[in-house]
């Protein structure tokens, strides 16, 4: 391994055990232990967003599977008899949890009280998304300065090397 794999190797596990670097460490070296925590802590954050991106997306499933079992359930005048349909019971239940405005006694709608439960679960719906969409921004900005932090190591790192490494090359010519 060379010089600075050694070292930086060095750096890893003094990071992990959470140790004060050494003072003996290159500028090389630093600079790769502190990409190397500014690129862990962009992937921590991205995959806490994603995670929580995932729940709501689940709760906008929820909701859609509730808006198919009303229709499903829906009788040809538009109306809708919730008796013996204990599994669109439970999905109303899973939406008012969710935080659609449903009233869980209520066992018969007519078109108009059926069309207005259709009208709070999308805009239920249709806050989820945007708070989904926003969450996909952030993950987006993220992933872009972690990107960028990758080029900004590499732009810092190499001019050093090719620095190393010429004067390694004109003490071998001496």
């Amino acid at each position: 391994m060379t010089d600075l794999a050694t070292e930086f190797e060095t750096l890893k596990l003094e990071s992990e055990s959470k140790l004060p670097p050494q003072d003996h460490m290159s500028l090389e070296a630093l600079l790769l232990l502190i990409h190397k925590e500014r690129l862990q802590t962009l992937r921590d954050q991205a995959a806490k967003e994603f995670e929580e991106l995932n729940e709501r997306q689940e709760k906008v499933k929820t909701l859609h599977d509730t808006q198919k079992a009303i229709n499903s359930a829906t009788q040809e005048k538009g109306t809708l008899d919730l008796k013996g349909n204990d599994e669109l019971k439970d999905l109303l239940a899973q939406a008012k949890e969710l935080g659609v405005d449903i009233d869980l006694d209520k066992k018969k709608y007519t078109k108009e009280e059926r069309d207005r439960l259709i009208a709070n679960l999308n805009m239920t719906t249709e806050d989820l998304n945007v708070k989904n969409n926003m969450q996909l921004d952030v993950i987006q900005r993220l992933h872009t300065e972690r990107l960028e932090s990758f080029q900004m190591a590499r732009s810092i790192i190499k001019p050093l090397d090719d620095d190393k490494k010429n004067k390694a090359r004109k003490a071998d010519n001496r």
